[in-house]
């Protein structure tokens, strides 16, 4: 339904991104290289979805407005739709899980995980 050869084609060239090398990176810039990889996430889900869903700026001001909290309703509404878009990739309770990783300040597992999905999405199972 969402994904079509060409799609792939596009995604595989734009979409696919090195999970271990942006870890090591958010780690190395205390968190910053977060929010380019928060973006490349935004704009691959919206890609897929065909319709601009979600909006990095909308994001950043509705986290700090939140202090942190639309965060979490974030990385959820994003692992549902990652589901959504290809639901044989991943498990039943992957947004609950995501969820709950982000509460308990895991939010890079997170990050990791949903791109790990768009990769696979995409058919690259490496890191």
């Amino acid at each position: 339904m969402y994904l079509t050869e060409s799609k792939i084609d596009y995604g595989r060239r734009t979409f696919i991104r090195n999970i271990a090398l942006d870890i090591i990176l958010t780690l190395l810039t205390c968190g910053l290289w977060n929010f380019f990889v928060q973006y490349q996430q935004m704009q691959a889900t919206n890609f897929f979805l065909n319709e601009a869903r979600y909006s990095f700026v909308a994001w950043l001001i509705f986290c700090l407005l939140t202090c942190g909290l639309y965060h979490f309703y974030h990385e959820y509404r994003m692992s549902q739709d990652l589901q959504l878009i290809s639901p044989m990739i991943g498990e039943a309770q992957m947004p609950l899980v995501h969820l709950l990783l982000s509460i308990f300040g895991l939010s890079i597992i997170t990050d990791a995980l949903q791109q790990s999905h768009i990769n696979r999405m995409l058919g690259h199972d490496g890191l």
